[in-house]
């Protein structure tokens, strides 16, 4: 069946959402005011997709490993509210969907196909995780895939998880979802807190695109950062957080809230051809943790952000570690302050277990910025 040439579907898509602390709260008991009006606006799109951060076990599950916080567990009373948007295509490709193990893995899914949610980036080994779907919208058929950097939480042959990002499993997923038009790849990647991507991300972006895929959907950093077009096919970096406590966890993070609390919708335009057009759409975290179309001036600020964002990612992906750094490493080093007063030496350890070489490129950006800040 050959699509219509003439058709166009609306693609709406948001970042990172997380069902828990007071977020959760706010859902559950259905107490924010503006989420009905924002649930209608991505409800009315042809296609509806989403970033599920946290899995949402129903049942008591085992955490996988001693360093899980329950703070991080997924709501299963907020689920409802929040599916007024009527999600049809939900990533589970995160850092975070083994933390229950695989009953927390299988209760989610299981949770968002009962209610008509198509799952895609995890499964329970790699063969599962790289599967996609193709949704059928006014003629117009768009595949799915999605995929986080390889750790201790992405499948392997025989274990499950999400499905590891590299270019071989990419172009796998692509196959897969090769009898769709347009071709969505959800990437949970890049450096937390950083408003650029890696000089690495943005070439493995390119090579994707290169491959097949007309839309990167980009979260994880928890921060936006901006747009990028190669040939016909649309990069976004980070959508930020949309439906997130942004105070979960026992230190806040040494920045700006204002920045894990600006984000950004996708609202794209798709035909038989790709992706027709692409627009930002401003988006704003309230006090209870629920995001909100942004409006007035703090529309305008955001939107200025983005464009400020796309405008220089060349020239801010070649300083990322340093302008992460700054930002990344100070938090980490308050963390480990504060847990060594108050003889958190446990904290401690899981700091110092989960270093990698990103981290000593972030520790150098962060003494270069200090060094730098202290020429001025």
């Amino acid at each position: 069946m050959s699509s219509d040439p003439g058709s166009v579907a609306t693609l709406r898509a948001v970042g990172d959402v997380a069902l828990i602390g007071s977020a959760a709260r706010a859902l559950g008991g259905a107490a924010d005011a503006d989420w009905p009006a924002t649930a209608s606006y991505l409800a009315d799109a042809d296609v509806t997709f989403v970033n599920f951060e946290m899995p949402i076990p129903r049942t008591a599950v085992e955490a996988s490993s001693p360093d899980v916080s329950r703070e991080l567990q997924g709501s299963p009373e907020a689920l409802p509210a929040f599916l007024a948007a009527r999600v049809d295509v939900a990533a589970i490709a995160t850092n975070h969907i083994m933390d229950w193990g695989l009953p927390g893995l299988e209760q989610t899914v299981e949770q968002l196909r009962e209610n008509g949610v198509a799952v895609v980036g995890a499964g329970r080994n790699l063969d599962e995780s790289l599967d996609g779907v193709v949704l059928e919208r006014r003629g117009i058929r768009i595949g799915f895939a999605a995929f986080t950097p390889a750790q201790r939480w992405t499948a392997t042959a025989s274990e499950p998880g999400a499905a590891p990002l590299t270019l071989e499993n990419v172009k796998e997923s692509l196959g897969r979802i090769g009898e769709a038009d347009v071709r969505v790849i959800s990437l949970h990647w890049g450096l937390e807190m950083s408003n650029y991507p890696t000089p690495e991300d943005r070439r493995l972006a390119e090579e994707i695109v290169d491959a097949g895929a007309d839309l990167i959907l980009g979260h994880h950093p928890h921060v936006i950062q901006g747009v990028e077009r190669f040939g016909r096919g649309w990069v976004t970096y980070s959508m930020g957080n949309f439906i997130f406590d942004t105070s979960a966890g026992r230190v806040k993070r040494d920045c700006d809230p204002w920045d894990v609390r600006a984000g950004y919708a996708v609202d794209a335009c798709l035909t038989a051809d790709g992706v027709e057009s692409l627009r930002a759409v401003p988006t704003f975290i309230g006090e209870s943790g629920v995001g909100t179309l942004a409006a007035g001036d703090e529309k305008e600020r955001i939107e200025n952000f983005i464009e400020t964002v796309s405008e220089n990612i060349a020239e801010g992906s070649e300083g990322v570690w340093e302008h992460a750094g700054s930002r990344v490493v100070g938090h980490r080093m308050k963390v480990l302050r504060r847990s060594l007063k108050d003889g958190e030496f446990a904290t401690v350890f899981k700091e110092l277990r989960h270093i990698r070489l990103k981290h000593a490129k972030l520790l150098f950006g962060f003494l270069a910025s200090r060094l730098s800040r202290r020429s001025e």
